[in-house]
């Protein structure tokens, strides 16, 4: 009954696998990569060897050795259950049920005869124990920081998975840093992966990549900047989960001539942008002082940007219900407060 439970609540999350694949209860079945980001992930590895030190459910691991092009790979679980799991799931590959040791990979890197230009090393070190806050990649386990020098030396590539909590200053600790890939799927940031080469490039990149739509924007990392300004046009322009996070909203930004606002990241313009999945338009309707809206569109989508009272206190005083098509803006800075009713322009 519980496997019964566990595909039909996660279908979609797991879809691809197969009806061989048993699922964990608990922990690991919330917390594992989807199907599609795994799938994804894969196609940032080219060598024919990969060892994944920290594996889980092992969807990642399923991507990784499922590749064409994939000659042998190694995993690493200390949770013996899942450990049994991985290898009734994956019975081609090799899984040592203990914490990743450079001992144990040097000898299956004897054993197959590695070369460092065949072999990339993956890894998704655990920081779910904290709390919901922002925290640099030192604090994962296994932390990356500390071991990729080890890593580097016997690989061409590192490729780490990150929790959309990581502080993206962080990368600036990271070796031979190719790139920071930001991964938006079904309208939500869910992971940000970097990826290191053991040939130190001169420069990084940032990138952010919707896998519904197969749309990317790329930038180059490090501070932007960007005039702010008080008044709204005629659209409010609001990045998406991914583009926030990437912080290459600035850059968008001024491509499509768009000006920021001084509320959080809140663009406007005067005309309609075209369509992209790293942004929501919503056109101006009335802009007013707190709770002073003349129209009433009924139902309408809450949103408070520096405002002293929640989305459900705002609720509870202007009467609206829930709803998608229009969006109340709920706004402070400083002493400047205001409510701006949007309708979003699909």
């Amino acid at each position: 009954i519980a496997q019964i439970e566990a595909r039909q609540k996660k279908r979609k999350k797991f879809e691809t696998l197969g009806e061989r694949w048993i699922f964990p209860s608990g922990l690991a079945l919330e917390q594992s990569s989807s199907t599609a980001t795994a799938q994804y992930k894969g196609s940032h590895v080219h060598t024919p060897y990969t060892i994944d030190l920290c594996a889980g459910l092992g969807i990642d691991t399923w991507a990784l050795s499922k590749r064409n092009d994939c000659a042998a790979h190694l995993c690493f679980e200390q949770n013996e259950d899942l450990a049994i799991l991985l290898r009734h799931n994956l019975p081609n590959i090799t899984v040592l049920s203990k914490p990743a040791g450079l001992e144990d990979i040097d000898h299956w890197i004897c054993d197959h005869a590695i070369t460092k230009d065949k072999l990339t090393f993956y890894l998704d070190p655990d920081r779910r124990a904290r709390d919901n806050r922002t925290f640099s990649m030192a604090e994962g386990t296994p932390n990356l920081i500390e071991i990729q020098h080890e890593l580097l030396k016997r690989a061409s590539n590192v490729v780490a998975k990150h929790s959309p909590m990581v502080d993206l200053n962080s990368t600036s600790e990271l070796t031979g840093l190719v790139s920071v890939v930001v991964i938006q799927f079904q309208g939500e940031c869910k992971e940000v992966l970097t990826l290191q080469s053991s040939e130190l490039p001169s420069n990084s990149s940032i990138q952010v990549v919707d896998l519904d739509s197969g749309y990317s924007y790329s930038g180059r990392l490090g501070i932007k900047e960007i005039v702010t300004t008080e008044e709204f046009q005629n659209y409010i322009i609001q990045p998406s989960p991914g583009l926030s996070k990437s912080t290459l909203h600035i850059e968008l930004a001024k491509e499509l001539g768009l000006e920021k606002t001084i509320y959080g990241h809140l663009y406007t313009c005067r005309n309609k942008p075209i369509y992209s999945p790293f942004y929501k338009v919503f056109r101006i309707d009335e802009i007013a002082k707190p709770y002073r809206l003349k129209h009433n569109p009924n139902a309408a989508a809450i949103e408070c940007i520096g405002f002293p009272e929640s989305p459900t206190q705002v609720r509870k005083k202007i009467k609206f219900k829930e709803g998608r098509e229009n969006k109340v803006f709920a706004l402070q800075i400083g002493k400047t407060k205001l409510m701006v009713l949007t309708t979003l322009i699909e």
